[in-house]
């Protein structure tokens, strides 16, 4: 084919090609017979300027054609290499390269269907791939081809690759294979004949847990995707000469089609690239690649309390409850926010890993569709946008469809942070993803078995329960990845975070890291600690210098006074996650941090939300009658006094101190306290 071919010539596009043709011209010899005639078109008073040509397609150099040809042509080199050219197709545990690997690579050239399947030595197939001028995929562009370099970057992919997805689109074909193969009339078998590309992964499940019957269909599917490729080749070209009026001398070309062969396996003791695909047992390992014993290798995770909950956006339908202690799991399906909220408070958590988006869109102030933001800001965030670009699918969170879940679980996660409960956001698919435990659509059965597989016990094991207790299970695992320090955080400081497992995070450094906020009534000493560990290097925030100078934008002299009214209006109008917010962002970005005066208990569940267990909150509760006498030795009087503690602004000490990691009851313990957090 590429002997008929001019397009890969300088100033030559379809049109003039098709004058060549159309004079006559329908070969490279046809050309030189007539050359002297061209040379208006060509320029060249010299040796023919096909001497070049000839010499790459007698050396095979397929790049010369490639690098001067466009991709639409490139079923010209395919034609001209037909027993070199090689129809390739993976398959995988997911569709997100991030976290998803390759169960198996299946190729056909030269008549024979050949596979690598995981775990096997990839030397056979790297072969195969550098003897191979040609490759055809379908969608393998944005797929197979990117899922190998990832995982097999030295593997030699031919430069010329034609992807059948977008080859199609130029005879008006779209769609995914199976439709397009069922528009032109390819059958399948009966056995495979409904089976979806979904499937593959469930099959990989079962076959890595015992059935080898699994692994047969498996490469059965992917073998016909191959065969199928080949047809669809065929037709599109047959259609494509048609489009681009290429002469009929010219059509006598090679097909692929004819070269279908049937699929032989046999048991082995091991995977072969032959003529007949030998399979054994699995002998790779199948479990999750991260255990509940090793998020306990840093930190005893045995007494942590976490709830999970998978939330639906109606309290007509039962959400997903778990609460998990240690690795021990115990679930309910509840339906009502009442419910969920006194079963939580009930469990005394920890923290609390919701199922849901808890946060907006920046820029948008309601889930309605009529907020007057709608068109400027939309209805996806940005960590939904980080999974989409991962591959993993996820709603945005004001679809129309979402906006009741979002709604509901804002409003639960204010409450419990209200209560100073650390809440997070999860999603239970991603972080079975990452953790390669198999999704609720493989089965309920492989999502329980990979959990227990985890290490995470209870009786969920033994018991049927409903697909959304075992997300909830999961989104409360996610939360002992989210303590133990190996996670992620998607999204960003104005619209919040979801967070997700990170396996390959170090966790010594989440360890080092220390954080700690005081909280105290008034002349308990705090301050006088909390500069004791600045002088120690942490660095040194206290949300007064915050409030001080908004008094100062506002032409306002601070005072206690002030300062304290202040922080209420900030309460209540912008929110006490906005007041930490505005402290963090006055910090460098490294070092430790000693946080003076938290207020509220949402200030210690801020900064549990961003420092995990690295945060540590202390209290120190003195009497009154000696506080009283600190504030007068510090220049107050006792009327003076009595106000400041009477303000709205030490409503919550008491429950700060009940939820507080460490409680000192007098200022002689300073030593002790350094101790404390030096060991913490």
């Amino acid at each position: 084919m590429l002997e008929h071919s001019f397009r890969h010539l300088k100033g030559i596009g379809p049109k003039k090609e098709r004058e060549l043709w159309n004079s006559g011209i329908f070969s490279w010899d046809d050309f030189d017979l007539k050359q002297q005639r061209q040379l208006a078109i060509f320029d060249n008073q010299g040796e023919s300027i096909l001497n070049s040509s000839r010499q790459a397609l007698q050396k095979k150099d397929i790049d010369f054609f490639c690098n001067a040809l466009s991709n639409e042509d490139y079923y010209r080199i395919a034609l001209s290499f037909p027993k070199k050219t090689l129809f390739l197709d993976i398959e995988t545990t997911g569709l997100s390269r991030y976290y998803d690997h390759i169960t198996l690579i299946g190729v056909s050239i030269d008549n024979e269907y050949k596979v690598y399947i995981q775990g096997e030595d990839i030397t056979p197939l790297k072969q195969v791939m550098s003897e191979a001028k040609a490759i055809v995929t379908f969608n393998g562009s944005l797929f197979d081809i990117p899922f190998i370099r990832q995982e097999f970057p030295d593997l030699q992919i031919p430069s010329t690759h034609i992807d059948l997805r977008f080859f199609a689109k130029r005879i008006g074909l779209s769609g995914g294979q199976k439709k397009i193969e069922k528009q032109i009339g390819v059958k399948r078998a009966i056995e495979i004949n409904n089976l979806e590309g979904q499937a593959a992964p469930l099959l990989w499940h079962k076959y890595c847990r015992g059935d080898i019957d699994s692994l047969n269909i498996l490469l059965t599917y992917n073998h016909a995707d191959i065969e199928g490729m080949k047809q669809i080749f065929d037709f599109v070209v047959e259609r494509y000469m048609n489009k681009q009026q290429i002469p009929s001398i010219m059509r006598n070309v090679y097909q692929f089609s004819k070269d279908k062969r049937q699929l032989n396996i046999t048991s082995g003791n091991k995977f072969d690239l032959d003529k007949t695909i030998k399979i054994s047992s699995y002998q790779g390992e199948y479990r999750s690649i991260i255990s509940f014993k090793d998020l306990s290798s840093k930190h005893d995770l045995s007494r942590y309390r976490v709830v999970g909950i998978d939330l639906t956006g109606s309290e007509s339908r039962p959400s997903g409850w778990c609460f998990l202690e240690g690795n021990h799991a115990q679930t309910r399906s509840i339906k009502t926010d009442a419910e969920i909220v006194e079963e939580t408070i009930r469990a005394k958590p920890d923290l609390i890993s919701i199922d849901s988006p808890l946060s907006l869109p920046k820029g948008r102030l309601t889930v309605d569709d009529e907020d007057p933001g709608r068109k400027i800001y939309g209805i996806t965030r940005f960590c939904e946008r980080t999974l989409k670009k991962r591959g993993i699918n996820v709603y945005p969170s004001l679809i129309k469809s979402m906006q009741g879940l979002t709604a509901r679980g804002i409003t639960l996660a204010k409450y419990f942070r209200s209560h100073g409960i650390p809440v997070i956001e999860s999603y239970p698919g991603a972080a079975q993803d990452i953790m390669r435990i198999p999704r609720k659509q493989a089965g309920l059965a492989f999502l329980r078995d990979g959990l227990a597989e985890f290490g995470i016990e209870g009786d969920f094991c033994n018991t049927t329960v409903s697909h959304d207790e075992l997300d909830a299970i999961t989104s409360a695992v996610v939360g002992l990845f989210f303590w133990s320090g190996k996670y992620e955080r998607l999204g960003n400081n104005e619209e919040e975070y979801l967070i997700i497992p990170n396996i390959a995070l170090n966790q010594i450094s989440q360890k080092n890291l220390k954080i700690v906020g005081f909280s105290g009534s008034i002349a308990s000493g705090k301050t006088t600690a909390a500069m004791s560990l600045e002088s120690s290097g942490f660095h040194y925030a206290r949300f007064s210098l915050v409030l001080a100078d908004l008094l100062k934008e506002r032409g306002m002299e601070p005072s206690r006074e002030s300062l304290q009214q202040t922080g209420i209006e900030i309460n209540k109008n912008l929110g006490q996650r906005w007041l930490c917010q505005q402290l963090l962002d006055r910090l460098p970005e490294d070092g430790n941090y000693v946080i003076d005066g938290l207020r509220f208990p949402e200030d210690r569940a801020f900064f549990v939300e961003r420092f995990s267990s690295s945060f540590l909150h202390i209290h120190i509760d003195l009497p009154e009658k000696l506080r009283l006498e600190r504030f007068i030795s510090s220049g107050g009087n006792k009327q003076s006094f009595i106000e400041a503690n009477s303000h709205l602004t030490e409503a919550n000490i008491d429950k700060l101190a009940s939820i507080a990691d460490i409680v000192l009851s007098s200022t002689e313990d300073l030593e002790s306290l350094l101790l404390n957090i030096q060991a913490y």
